[in-house]
């Protein structure tokens, strides 16, 4: 349903995600998110997150900046 959308129309969730998708595409190894989770309601923080955790699992090699405290580890 949202591919049919222009993506100016997109939640703030849903262009996070969507940066996500587009910086994945030519399978980085080192990655660089400015501030990824501001303004997502918490359950979409949760989510980014989650997506966060699972490249750095895969070995992709993760810089970001944040200004939430209890991100910052």
């Amino acid at each position: 349903e949202a591919a049919k959308k222009p993506a100016s129309t997109y939640s703030g969730g849903m262009k996070r995600r969507l940066d996500i998708a587009m910086t994945l595409v030519g399978s980085p190894r080192i990655i660089f998110l400015d501030e990824p989770t501001t303004g997502l309601d918490p359950r979409s923080r949760h989510n980014m997150w989650q997506i966060i955790r699972e490249l750095v699992a895969d070995g992709v090699t993760v810089f970001l900046t944040t200004q939430y405290l209890e991100e910052a580890d």
